[in-house]
C-alpha cells in the first residue's frame, strides 16, 4: 500500500487483521513466545506466536474500516493475556522534532541485537514509525507513530503475560 498522510483520528486498531505487506521487521524470542514487530509503512503490526495460538495487533490507516483508536484493549489466547494501551499527544514543532531526534539517535547507537526499528515515511523526515522491544520477561513492546503535520505522537505499549 502506498504511503498515505493521515492523523491519529484516521487510525484503526484491529486485533484480527490479516498479515499485511511488511517493509521491515524485528523479531524476538521470549521463552515460549515469538514476537514479530512489523513495520507497515506508517503503521505497525505485532504478532506473537504462543503455544496456544497467535496474538496480533495492527494499528494502521485502513480505508476499508472506520477509524477506531481505543485507549486500551485486552484479549486472551489460551493461557496468555495481551494488553494494549494507546496515548495520543499534541506537541509543539520543537517538542516533536526532539522526540523524533531522540528515537533516531537511539536507533543509530544500537549495537548487537537491535531492539529498536525506525522507519521514516513521506517527504517529512519527522514522520516516522518506531517499533521497540522493551522487555522479554514479561514480553513487552512499544510503538511510536509521529504525524508532524498535525503535531501528534501516537504511542502504544503492549505486554503478553501468562494468565
Amino acid at each position: 500500500m502506498p504511503f498515505v498522510d493521515v492523523s491519529a483520528a484516521s487510525l484503526t486498531f484491529r486485533p484480527d487483521a490479516p498479515s499485511m505487506p511488511v517493509l521491515d521487521l524485528l523479531e524476538r524470542d521470549a521463552g515460549p513466545l515469538r514476537l514479530s514487530l512489523r513495520l507497515l509503512g506508517a503503521s505497525h503490526q505485532a504478532v506473537v506466536a504462543t503455544p496456544d495460538g497467535l496474538i496480533a495487533e495492527t494499528l494502521a490507516y485502513r480505508s476499508d474500516f472506520a477509524p477506531d483508536l481505543p485507549e486500551a484493549f485486552s484479549q486472551r489466547v489460551g493461557a496468555w493475556r495481551h494488553r494494549y494501551e494507546c496515548a495520543v499527544e499534541k506537541l509543539t514543532v520543537p517538542e516533536l522534532r526532539q522526540r523524533v531526534r531522540s528515537l533516531r539517535d537511539r536507533a543509530v547507537m544500537r549495537t548487537g541485537e537491535p531492539d529498536l526499528l525506525v522507519g521514516v515515511f513521506g517527504e517529512d523526515l519527522d514522520a516516522l514509525t518506531a517499533l521497540e522491544v522493551t522487555g522479554t520477561a514479561p514480553l513487552s513492546w512499544r510503538t511510536v507513530h509521529t504525524y508532524p503535520q498535525y503535531g501528534e505522537v501516537v504511542t502504544t505499549t503492549s505486554t503478553v503475560v501468562p494468565v
